[in-house]
């Protein structure tokens, strides 16, 4: 492992920002571990989706899509739509009335956290509020 000179080696079109410099081990080692954990990131979410989708089978939003069972990627990226927050409302705001039945997920959600900033002319404040 080259600890990340390759990363500043010039190329044809540009030179390095910055000349590279020998990483001390400890450098070395959380390289390592960032090339670690990051390696089979996609198979990871792969397998991440279909759980969220399996134990969410029964919601009404995924029974709305037809999915038939199905909890691959490739059946999700197919048949469930981009939409926006305000294609959700309607259903965010049953549960925010205190519905209580499986809309988004198989468990009930309790609460939400939603978080607001206050600003005044010499008040710049950020909280956290439950609905």
């Amino acid at each position: 492992m080259a600890c990340g000179s390759e990363l500043l080696s010039p190329s044809p079109i540009e030179q390095p920002l910055a000349p590279a410099t020998a990483c001390d081990e400890k450098s070395a080692k959380a390289l390592q571990f960032i090339e670690e954990v990051t390696k089979n990131t996609d198979s990871v979410q792969e397998r991440v989706l279909e759980e969220i989708m399996r134990q969410n089978a029964d919601t009404e939003y995924l029974k709305r899509f037809d999915l038939n069972g199905a909890t691959d990627r490739k059946s999700f990226k197919s048949k469930i739509p981009v939409v926006t927050y305000e294609d959700l409302q309607p259903d965010i705001q049953r549960i925010a009335n205190g519905d209580r039945s499986t809309i988004f997920c198989a468990y009930p959600i309790s609460e939400f956290l939603t978080r607001y900033t206050l600003i005044t002319v010499t008040i710049y404040e950020s909280r956290d509020t439950y609905i």
